[in-house]
Parts: structure tokens; C-alpha cells; sequence
């Protein structure tokens, strides 16, 4: 049973066709890549999946359901856009998007902790966002997406702005995740992530699906 599947879904935005026919499907315990350069329709494919916009024409389905918003209460998604509150402290902004999802204050509280212990920024939840670098705050953002402890994790350039320290440490905690049986979603411009982390990908070009399919068979053809 796949956790996310489209079906040859398509979206358009006035002259520009940023999607045309793609289908792809993610099982639990799957690493998926949505490769491509920028403007080739990734952005838009995520925001299909996640129900901001709907496709013009195609089907979308999660946890083996068509689309319902209710849905969403499994999925943990981490825009490229940051959405942080500038002048809040970090660890009230992770209790707020915790109750979003249905967690008390005290849960959030602590799942936020363990979390930064874990990315080794810890000392950073008493501060406001305004004073944390651009890397610390997309770990802040990768912690808002999982504190409801989603089974299908969408994220989009998850890497961008991250050193090469940084990178490793979210590396292993998706590769972490994966292992718990998360179905995982990333896109990105970088194949070297993706040689690293995928089991399977979809590489997109002027919103058309060029490449997709198990990585290891990929690679050996």
C-alpha cells in the first residue's frame, strides 16, 4: 500500500504548464527523491501532495485514501520556504506548531527537547529566530515537522543553507526515521544526496517525469 501515490497529475498557472501527467507512489519505509533543476516542477508536485493547490486534472492519494485535508494530521512537511515567527522564542514557536497537530504543551516541550538535543542546538530554543543563522533555523523547522511523529515526511530543499556538519546530522536522522518505517520525500538540485539517502527516485524536467524508478537499478543501467 502506498502512503502517498499521483496519478498523472497535472497543474498549470496561466501560460505556464509546471506539472503535465507525473505519477509516482512511496511506501512506508521508502527514501524518495524528487530530482531535478530549478523550476522543473518539484515545488509544485509537493504543494499537489500536500493539498495548497489542487491538480488541475490527475488523482492524489494518501494512506491508500483519496485526498482529505484530514490527512494532512499524519504528514510532517518542512516548506523550502522558512516559516518561522522572527521575534518568538524557538521552543514557543515548537509548542504552537505541536498543538497545531494535537499535542499537549508539556508533549511538544518535550519532543522539541529531544529533538534539539539530537541536532545538537539545544541551546538555541530560548532564542528568538531573528538570532539563529539561516542553517540553525532550518533545523528548528526540521523539528516543527516531526514533533507530531508523521508517517509520511514531504520535504522540500531541506538541505539549503546547512554546512556539511549539519548536513550529516539531519542525514542520519532521516536515514533513522526511514529504518522506523517513515516514508520520506525530499527534493533537491543534488544527486550526491541522493546516492546517499534513496532508494528511489523521480527526476523532473519542464514538469515531465524523465527518470524514475529504484536507484540501484537506475544506476546499474
Amino acid at each position: 500500500m502506498p502512503v502517498v501515490e499521483l496519478v498523472e497529475v497535472t497543474k498549470a498557472y496561466e501560460t505556464k504548464l509546471a506539472v503535465d501527467k507525473l505519477s509516482l507512489s512511496i511506501q512506508a519505509g521508502q527514501m524518495f527523491g524528487l530530482l531535478g533543476p530549478n523550476g522543473a516542477g518539484k515545488t509544485s508536485t509537493i504543494r499537489m501532495m500536500m493539498g495548497i493547490t489542487g491538480p488541475d486534472s490527475g488523482s492524489v492519494r494518501l494512506f491508500d485514501k483519496t485526498f482529505e485535508r484530514q490527512s494532512l494530521d499524519w504528514v510532517g512537511y518542512l516548506p523550502e520556504e522558512r516559516g518561522l515567527y522572527k521575534k518568538m522564542k524557538v521552543i514557543d514557536q515548537l509548542v504552537f506548531f505541536g498543538q497545531l497537530h494535537g499535542l499537549t504543551a508539556s508533549q511538544a516541550q518535550t519532543r522539541a527537547s529531544v529533538w534539539a538535543k539530537r541536532l545538537e542546538i539545544a541551546q538555541a530554543l530560548d532564542k528568538k529566530t531573528e538570532e539563529l543563522s539561516k542553517g540553525m533555523q532550518q533545523k528548528i523547522q526540521f523539528i516543527a515537522c516531526l514533533l507530531h511523529d508523521p508517517g509520511l515526511i514531504v520535504m522540500d530543499e531541506p538541505f539549503s543553507g546547512l554546512d556539511p556538519v549539519n548536513a550529516v546530522l539531519l542525514q542520519d536522522a532521516l536515514l533513522e526515521l526511514k529504518a522506523e518505517g517513515r516514508a520520506i520525500l525530499f527534493s533537491t538540485h543534488r544527486m550526491d544526496q541522493v546516492e546517499k539517502l534513496c532508494d528511489s527516485i523521480c527526476l523532473v524536467n519542464n514538469g515531465q517525469a524523465v527518470l524514475s524508478g529504484n536507484l540501484r537499478e537506475i544506476k546499474s543501467h
